[in-house]
């Protein structure tokens, strides 16, 4: 095997550059075209020095057209060419500095290439190198000859075999620039490859390089000789060029000095057939040492050939190795440290190495050895040979190589693209393909593989290649393209695959393409049971399409769906309900799982133009799985088309009404919709019943619920449905250690409850939605709108399993199809996001322990003498008398008059209502009687006494002091009051509580905002006072019970009991064990209207208890969370999931509510939290202050630095609330909804952004002071900096000092900001700024939104401001799309900040203005930055006018 063959510098006439010897190497112009017709390559070497001499036959020419344009290094004076001598003899060197030195390098070459056509150009002696001291005059006694200091070199003398150091370039002195000469020759030969070769790659080899020469050249070991040593001697010196980022690298295999011996030349061939740059090559006068030259029987040659071929099969991951160098820097050849860096025994290996992270080889390097000391890292390891996986793991071991063998092993965890070898590249890629995959401790294995036509230039920018992504979770090898801009002419298949460590056979092998599934014929299939190996042969899978590969060994475990999802199992259990018992060693795995047909049969199923409406039927054959509740035999379908994106599907029983949820949704009033114009279809599966749900764009099947289990009854409702990848968010309210779910069978309870955030712990809200991804980086969301207790189960099928015990299935789905879309399309149906009140956007403090009115008083005086800026104060239930709403305790009676005084100037307030009344009152307690009178409270059915149903909740008995030494209970038990709980559903009920909101307010104290805790509803009794609920205990313990905190215990466990009865509007009586769920969905748009009503201000309410709808009208807190490290970084998760639900107005609790804040941990806190839409620092009682003026000065400073820059940038994030509020769109933004078709943004939730355009990558771990973050694929800029990144698609290391925050905008998007001040209402007053991060082709987009910041519905009347703002060829454009905004509203125009506006010097900066148009003379150009600022302070400049801003260099 060879592709390419080298001339050394005897081709040469004399040794002269762009000559040929026309006698020795007469016929060389032939010999190349014999070359190119066998598909095989001809490089030639360059030296720089060019010959002053003529040649044979008359002048010298290249060297007469160098003289001519002056191309050569000077010496001193400037002027006089430095001569020199090299092969040729007396020489002169090229300026590659210098233009027209360049244009005559690139010329010559051009013109030699007529002559002999070449592929690639091999540069050398480039140092630069001259066999005369410095010149052949010698060298001046000067400093730059003979500097005061002379580094350890060769001869001690510093222009020892090269030029003299005065000698004169374009870029210095040669003293400066002597280490860029080899530089400045690849950029000067990089020139002429690209006009010679034109769209061909071609390539340069050079011999001198410098940092950054990588990304132009390749770069070969230099002159070794042929001894142990240097074999030895060359895997640390490609592992260093590894690191220098010159990826293309490799020694001469042999030795270039010396002549060699068989065996170490045997050896050689091994190793160096996996170095990148692989070339066999030795000096003049040495013995030949190329393969054939030992015998075409001889052992080197088996070996060569065998090793050769091994390199050649594995082309298409080496060359995938190379693509991902060159797009993210990643290594090729990598030492093994670089993989398994915790382990320190690999800190020191440098006889073996890596191709990536996958091919581990190790060499012989000593002769007369055939047993070597090899270090085996932890990680499952087979031998590439035998493909029999080993056993040893993180140790170092004896291996065994024998004359003709070297090791290499496979990492297990990989997917190694492959292809049949030939004699060269050219017809290997006529060959099919293949891929080895290498099965881990999970059974799991990825890859990738990249595939261009191999030499046409820019394949990467252009787009024309082909990228695929390979997985194998569970049995199943996805083949997922992730781009295609690439027909290979060859009709390329992947025709075998190889599955390494496969532990059984399978039974069957299975194709899928889309929708079509194709078995393998079991000719087609080997396993050998000894190695382990699974062998697919003869397939035909089209190159550039999508496949997944399934056997089904493996995936039969995984395809189970939960049959006895209740503890206590067994053989017994699962067969009365007709299912099958099969235990299993796999984690997660049930081993009672349903029969395949075990569900319901559609009966006959037509499809209309708005959807279908047939009834199925259960298949009897099985009996009922619980006795306690019916199984309901036939049921009704219906699925709606309600949109060209969205669709509904409903099962229910047709015979007896049941529960539905009475939350309203905006649905389509028409909701015909041409099938042309739907962006999915529905497909019915009759047996068992299933409804196919498919991307219409891309055949994918999103929902498929045509999976046994189906279960229908009075109490339990149980659903499957296959996922179209492992990518899914939401579920909630439930603490998650990452955005994306892990689907190894986890199963997440939702029950709304007083349970603060914790692994498995269902907490505040219920939100049964989720947003799914799929293999084509399409979106698609759906909402199970059912309000009874439920789980999801999520297994690695991918599927999910839904059980919820009561009501019907009214699933809705929509599709997208970007993340982006998919919110919006669901807050269409649940409705858009409350617009918060401007000021609610500010900093807020809060603290559940406040001693009385003068604690606040002194804590909002040391804020102000701070200089913090802070918007909101609050006051948790300690304001009150014993915790009664609508009171005001003995230690408060100061705090209406410190609001007052807090409002006038500018401060805002806002203060907490439980829903809980007190029922245990000695004197008149208006509230509780008031709603007596009105008949407000919960109550027992009729038929079970008629009463109230008493809890008890926070406020305590009349008349007592409180022990709070004694534990919960007792203190529950003695001195807590009876409660009474509103039903917020009834009308009468929101009447009331508006009523008693307007009395306190008008009474008693003014207030902005109201905060409404305890509403799941918390209950610190089970059930009831007594704990004995009344009614049937069915509906306190049901048949099934979700994996609930305190299942035990009951539905009831801190909150009502599930009889209780409740009264929908229109006075229809439920249960409580329906509706619980909705409990703080009711209890808000009350809440919510009283407020606006009262205030007459637009402010906001916050709530803990949610379900979907509740954004309409609240912001969510994440809850009663922790002071600890990992809450901090799990609130990113709490709220990119809210974000999803809908509701955009969220944040954590900075610093922790429960425990003790530590000092590092609540300054990163408050400056994540300075990036919460709902920035609040709030504790709870017991602990020590954790205001950012309760810990020293430094902390202080560092928290209103990091609020400066939030109120700062507060114009862009209100425009982002506005944004929610009417189209939809999210304020926090996972970074996939920008990014999706960039699948490492799938699996970031450490970082977020605001919108799409500002990037927050906080630091979240103890002691971390550079925070790995990941840059996506765009222009960024350093927010504090304003200077543009140089990277992009990869993570970076950011120093992230404990004052600092990593903060980058987006090129491309414009962002309105202003001056921060102490308050909101000061800096609304400043002028309007812009940051306008250009993007890439220099243009930029953004907008702002601007009202009073107050007013109730002032986008619903017009009341507003509305601007986009464009950048186009340097000019900023402002547009006026809505201006009904008051006159003391107005904004005046401030500073614009352009960032990425070149280094050229900008001279002029013009604005056109209404009536005042010219040139703007306060701007200021940052050549090093790249930032121009310009000042319009000066002028009469309001942003509501039309106006241009334009720049220019001058030039």
């Amino acid at each position: 095997m060879q592709d390419t063959q080298y001339t050394d510098i005897d081709y040469m006439e004399d040794n002269k550059d762009f000559t040929y010897d026309m006698v020795k190497f007469k016929d060389l112009p032939q010999f190349a075209d014999y070359m190119h017709e066998q598909g095989q390559k001809y490089i030639l070497i360059l030296d720089p020095a060019i010959a002053i001499s003529k040649r044979i036959n008359g002048t010298y020419e290249s060297y007469d057209r160098g003289t001519e344009v002056e191309a050569w290094v000077t010496e001193a004076d400037g002027t006089t060419p430095l001569v020199g001598e090299v092969w040729p003899g007396a020489t002169v060197f090229p300026d590659y500095t210098k233009r027209s030195c360049i244009d005559w390098w690139v010329d010559e070459i051009e013109r030699f290439y007529k002559e002999v056509k070449h592929d690639a150009i091999w540069i050398d002696m480039n140092e630069v190198s001259s066999f005369v001291q410095g010149s052949s005059k010698g060298c001046a006694d000067n400093k730059l000859n003979y500097p005061p200091f002379t580094p350890k070199i060769l001869d001690d003398l510093i222009y020892s075999k090269t030029l003299c150091m005065d000698a004169k370039q374009a870029w210095g002195n040669h003293y400066d620039v002597h280490s860029l000469y080899g530089y400045s020759m690849v950029l000067a030969t990089d020139e002429a490859v690209k006009k010679v070769f034109g769209n061909n790659r071609s390539f340069i080899l050079t011999r001198s390089s410098f940092p950054g020469v990588g990304k132009y050249s390749g770069h070969w070991l230099g002159d070794n000789a042929a001894n142990w040593n240097d074999i030895k001697w060359a895997i640390p010196g490609m592992l260093e060029f590894s690191l220098f980022g010159v990826p293309y690298i490799g020694a001469d295999i042999c030795g270039f000095f010396d002549d060699v011996t068989e065996e170490l030349c045997r050896r050689w061939m091994q190793v160096g057939a996996f170095y990148p740059f692989s070339r066999n090559h030795n000096a003049q006068y040495y013995k030949p040492q190329d393969p054939a030259a030992f015998g075409a029987d001889s052992l080197l040659v088996k070996t060569s050939k065998h090793h050769l071929s091994i390199r050649y099969t594995l082309l298409p991951y080496l060359y995938t190795l190379f693509y991902k160098a060159h797009v993210n820097g990643d290594t090729v050849v990598r030492p093994v440290m670089h993989e398994f860096y915790s382990d320190s025994a690999t800190w020191t290996v440098d006889r073996q190495f890596l191709w990536g992270a996958h091919l581990l080889i190790t060499p012989v390097l000593d002769a007369g050895v055939d047993t070597v000391k090899a270090y085996i890292p932890d990680a499952v390891w087979y031998n590439y040979e035998t493909e029999e996986k080993i056993t040893e793991r993180k140790q170092q071991v004896d291996m065994y190589l024998p004359a003709d063998k070297l090791g290499l092993h496979i990492r297990g965890g990989a997917i190694l693209p492959i292809q049949r070898p030939a004699v060269t590249t050219t017809h290997s890629r006529l060959s099919p393909m293949g891929l080895i995959i290498a099965l881990d401790d999970n059974n799991e294995a990825s890859g990738e593989l990249f595939w261009d036509d191999g030499e046409s230039r820019d394949t990467v920018s252009s787009g024309a290649y082909i990228h695929y992504k390979f997985s194998v979770v569970y049995g199943v090898l996805t083949m997922q393209v992730q781009h295609n801009g690439y027909v290979d002419p060859n009709n390329l298949v992947f025709e075998n695959i190889t599955v390494l460590g496969l532990s059984s056979p399978p039974t069957a092998v299975s194709i899928t393409e889309g929708s079509s599934v194709v078995a393998v014929p079991e000719f087609n299939i080997q396993y050998d049971s000894l190695k382990k190996v699974l062998y697919l042969r003869g397939l035909s899978m089209e190159l550039g399409k999508s496949y997944t590969v399934t056997w089904s060994s493996v995936i039969s475990d995984f395809e189970r769906i939960d049959c006895y999802p209740e503890d206590g199992s067994d053989e017994a259990k699962c067969s009365s309900r007709g299912c099958i018992w099969q235990p299993t060693n796999l984690n997660g795995v049930p081993w009672c799982y349903f029969p395949q047909d075990y569900g319901y049969i559609a009966e006959p199923v037509t499809e209309t133009p708005t959807g279908w409406s047939f009834n199925i039927v259960r298949n009897t054959k099985y009996p009922a799985p619980r006795a306690a509740s019916r199984d309901i035999d036939t049921l009704q379908v219906e699925i709606t088309y309600l949109s060209a994106h969205s669709l509904r599907f409903k099962i229910y029983d047709p015979a007896n009404k049941r529960y539905e949820v009475p939350v309203p949704l905006t649905l389509p009033s028409d909701p015909s919709v041409p099938e042309n114009r739907r962006m999915y279809r529905v497909q019915v599966t009759q047996q068992p019943f299933g409804i196919q749900v498919i991307r219409n764009s891309t055949g994918t099947v999103i929902w498929d619920s045509s999976l046994p289990g189906f279960t229908f009854s009075d109490m339990f409702i149980q659903v499957s449905t296959r996922l179209p990848s492992q990518y899914i968010y939401g579920f909630g309210e439930t603490e998650h250690a990452s955005f994306r779910h892990d689907l190894n069978w986890h199963t997440w309870g939702m029950f709304s409850k007083d349970q603060p955030p914790g692994y498995k712990m269902n907490c505040y809200g219920v939100h049964p939605f989720y947003m799914g991804l799929e293999p084509t980086a399409h979106a698609h969301g759906v909402l199970l709108l059912n309000s009874n207790a439920m789980d999801v189960t999520l297994q690695p099928t991918p599927a999910l399993t839904y059980r919820t015990i009561g009501g019907i299935l009214d699933f809705y789905m929509v599709m997208g199809p970007t993340p982006e879309l998919v919110v919006q399309e669901y807050t269409e149906m649940i409705g858009r996001p409350v617009l918060p009140a401007y000021w609610s956007l500010g900093f807020q403090l809060c603290r559940y322990g406040y001693a009385n009115d003068t604690e606040i008083a002194e804590l909002y005086r040391d804020m102000k003498s701070a200089g913090i800026p802070y918007d909101v104060q609050y006051a948790d239930i300690d304001y009150m008398e014993r915790q009664l709403d609508f009171t005001l305790g003995k230690d408060f009676q100061g705090l209406p008059a410190l609001v007052e005084s807090m409002r006038a100037e500018k401060m805002r307030f806002i203060f907490i209502l439980d829903p809980a009344i007190s029922g245990n009152e000695t004197e008149p307690y208006p509230a509780f009687e008031h709603g007596v009178e009105d008949d407000v409270f919960i109550k027992w059915p009729a038929h079970l006494g008629d009463g109230i149903v008493w809890g008890k909740v926070w406020p305590d008995f009349p008349n007592v002091d409180v022990d709070e030494s004694l534990d919960w209970d007792t203190q529950v038990e003695i001195y807590r009051s009876y409660t009474a709980f509103p039903d917020f559903f009834r009308n009468h009920t929101a009447t009331w509580w508006h009523r008693e909101i307007s009395d306190f307010y008008t009474n008693t104290m003014k207030f902005d905002g109201i905060w409404i805790d305890m509403n799941e509803p918390a209950s610190f009794v089970h059930g009831t006072v007594g704990g004995k609920c009344l009614g049937d205990d069915i509906y306190e313990n049901p048949p099934y019970m979700p994996p609930l905190e305190s299942k035990h215990e009951g539905l009831n466990h801190k909150t009502l009991c599930m009889n209780s009865e409740q009264f929908l509007p229109g006075g229809t009586p439920v249960k409580h064990y329906d509706v619980h769920n909705l409990y703080g969905w009711s209890h808000t748009k009350p809440t919510y209207d009283a407020l606006l009503n009262v205030t007459g201000a637009r402010g906001i309410v916050v709530t803990r208890s949610t379900y979907p709808t509740s954004g309409q009208w609240a912001g969510h807190w994440l809850g009663d969370n922790n002071a600890s490290w990992d809450q901090l970084y799990k609130s990113i998760i709490g709220m990119l999931e809210f974000s999803l639900f809908g509701i955009s107005y969220t944040g954590a609790d900075i610093c922790g509510f429960f425990s003790e804040a530590e000092y590092e941990m609540c300054l990163r806190w408050m400056q994540l939290g300075a990036f919460y839409p709902y920035s609040r620092n709030h504790n709870g009682k017991g602990n020590k202050r954790q205001d950012p003026v309760a810990w020293d000065a430094p902390f202080a400073e560092a928290s209103r630095d990091v609020l400066n820059i939030r109120y700062t940038l507060l114009p862009y994030l209100y425009t982002l609330m506005y944004e929610a509020h009417a189209e939809g769109s999210t304020v926090v933004r996972p970074l996939l909804h920008e990014f999706v078709n960039d699948k490492v943004t799938w699996d970031i939730h450490r970082q977020f952004l605001w919108g799409p355009a500002l990037l927050i990558s906080p630091a979240l771990e103890k002691g971390e002071t550079v925070v790995s973050a990941y840059v996506p694929n765009a222009r960024w800029y350093d927010y504090h900096t304003a200077r543009a990144l140089d990277v992009r698609g990869q993570f970076v290391n950011m120093p992230t000092p404990l004052n600092k925050i990593n903060l980058h905008v987006r090129g491309g998007h414009i962002l309105p900001w202003q001056k921060p001040e102490n308050n909101t209402f000061y800096s609304r007053k400043n002028p309007l700024g812009l940051i306008v991060a250009l993007g890439d082709d220099g243009t930029a987009r953004g907008s702002l939104f601007w009202d009073d910041g107050e007013g109730i519905d002032t986008d619903k009347s017009g009341q507003y401001l509305l601007l986009s703002f464009s950048v186009f060829k340097k000019t900023l454009t402002s547009t006026l799309l809505q201006n009904g905004l008051d006159p003391a509203d107005r904004l005046r125009l401030g500073h614009v900040r352009v960032w990425g506006t070149g280094s050229i010097p900008i001279t002029k900066v013009s604005i056109n203005y209404p009536g005042e148009s010219g040139f703007l003379p306060n701007f200021y150009h940052d050549a090093v930055t790249e930032e121009l600022v310009i000042d319009t302070t000066s002028g009469p400049y309001f942003v509501d006018q039309h106006f241009t801003i334009s720049w220019s260099t001058g030039l």
